[in-house]
This record gives C-alpha cells, structure tokens and sequence, in this order.
C-alpha cells in the first residue's frame, strides 16, 4: 500500500510529503490523522531542527478529499451525523493547527499548484512559506456554502490584514504567488521545480542557528500576538535569561571570538 504520508529526515531537517498526487494531495480524517502523529513523533525528536512540509504531483494540498464530504453531507442530510458529532468531528481536524503551532521547531511549506481549502489553512499555520511560481492560494469554502475551519480567521487577518482576509473570505477567490508574495503570506518565489531545493536552503539556514533560541523565538513570536507590550517584554526578559544559561550560548559566543563557525547542540 502507498504511504499517504511520506516522512524522511535529512541531518536536522525533516520532511513531510503529502502524497496522494492522483488527488491532489486531498486529505481525510484519518489522514489528518497521520499527519498529526507523524508530526508529533517528529517533535519528540531532539535531532530535528526544522519540518518541510510538500506535496507531490501538482498540488501542495487541494483541500479535503471531496468524496469524503460529499459522504459527510449525505449523512447531514438523512439525519445519521448530528450536530454535535458533526462537532467533534470537525474539532479532530483543527488538531493540525495546534500541532504545527505547538511543534519547538519551525515548520517551513514548500508549495506548488494549488494550496486552497484546508491546504491553504494549514499553510498560515506554518512560520515560513517558500512558493513556486505557479502556486496558487485561497479559501474556496464560500463557494461550497461552507466555512474556514483550521485557524484561517485566526492567522490570516494577522498576515495580510483585516480587509484583504475579509476579501479572500467573501469571495472564495484564488491568488497566484506574486500577490501571495506582496501581501506578505509567502516569503520567497522561485521557478516551478525550485520550490524544494530552496525551502532545503531556508531550513538549512535555520537549522544551524541556535536550536534553543530558535524555539524561543517562535514561542515569544506566537505569544505575543495575544499580549500586551508589557507582557511581551517580560516574556522577552524570561527567555534571554533562559538563552544565556544553555551551553549553546557559551559556545555561540566562543564561536564569535575565535572567527569560526559555532557548533550548536541544542543543550
């Protein structure tokens, strides 16, 4: 049987492949799943230092698996999911989100095609989005007389503001990478084919650097986004007094004087 999800590690980077390419990567609930596993056991992994996330074929990820939802409305229709399973059920896909933002390290998106629906949602769930040129973004769930579900309301006026989140939200309309790019949801274009090599290079980069400080960068990034300028700086205070008691610290600064490249271990 094809993995669904492929998993490979490459030194302290990881990578998390959709790959259900004759769907365009289109997840189910048990997929979901997976994918949550997988990330987690990931996170239990002190080696690694950053997740890439991509999809094979010609979608990063289409949404969720339509025959799936086509299922699920039939059984809204004959009364067999109530309310409040219907609930739950919705609940277990929001897990992603969480597990992403919960992870210590940074998860990186590699994206081709299409990233629309949930795969659009898991993508503001990411900390850096690499995109090819032909990507293509949005919220298409207007369209099917649905909702965003996994944190799109949340991340997504954050990013790129209040009224062009109001837009994508309204209209269901898609994007291409440039506007990604200018509205500030994608970090870099690159050419159709480029998309993995140069979200290797950006994990690469990230990977060498502190590891401890890194996590403390992306706890306090994530924190303060819900607190006030005090708290933020006090947080701020906390996690340097942290930072400068870990060896990594010791040895980032022995590095600096003796014109050489530090040797980080994350302790």
């Amino acid at each position: 049987m094809t993995e669904r999800i492929v998993v490979r590690k490459q030194g302290h980077i990881a990578w998390l492949i959709f790959n259900r390419p004759e769907r365009l990567n289109a997840m189910t609930i048990e997929t979901w799943g997976e994918f949550d596993e997988q990330v987690l056991a990931l996170d239990r992994d002190r080696d690694i230092r950053c997740l890439i996330l991509a999809g094979d074929g010609r979608a990063f990820l289409a949404g969720h698996d339509v025959g799936e939802i086509k299922r699920l409305n039939e059984d809204i229709a004959s009364g067999a999911l109530p309310a409040a399973q219907l609930r739950e059920w919705k609940k277990n896909l929001q897990n992603s989100t969480r597990v992403i933002r919960g992870a210590r390290f940074p998860v990186i998106a590699a994206v081709q095609g299409y990233a629309v629906g949930a795969g659009c949602e898991l993508l503001f769930a990411c900390d850096l989005i690499v995109a090819a040129e032909d990507a293509k973004f949005g919220f298409p769930e207007v369209n099917l007389g649905v909702t965003i579900t996994n944190g799109g309301t949340y991340f997504m006026p954050r990013v790129v503001g209040l009224a062009r989140a109001r837009e994508l939200a309204y209209t269901g309309e898609l994007i291409d990478a440039a506007e990604a790019h200018r509205i500030g949801l994608v970090n870099r274009i690159v050419p159709v084919g480029q998309e993995r090599d140069a979200a290797l290079a950006l994990a690469e980069r990230v990977a060498s650097r502190a590891p401890i400080a890194v996590q403390l960068h992306k706890t306090m990034l994530d924190a303060a986004q819900q607190s006030s300028l005090d708290t933020a700086l006090n947080f701020e205070i906390e996690a340097v007094v942290q930072a400068h008691m870990t060896r990594d610290n010791q040895e980032g600064a022995a590095a600096f004087f003796e014109k050489r490249e530090p040797r980080f271990k994350g302790e």
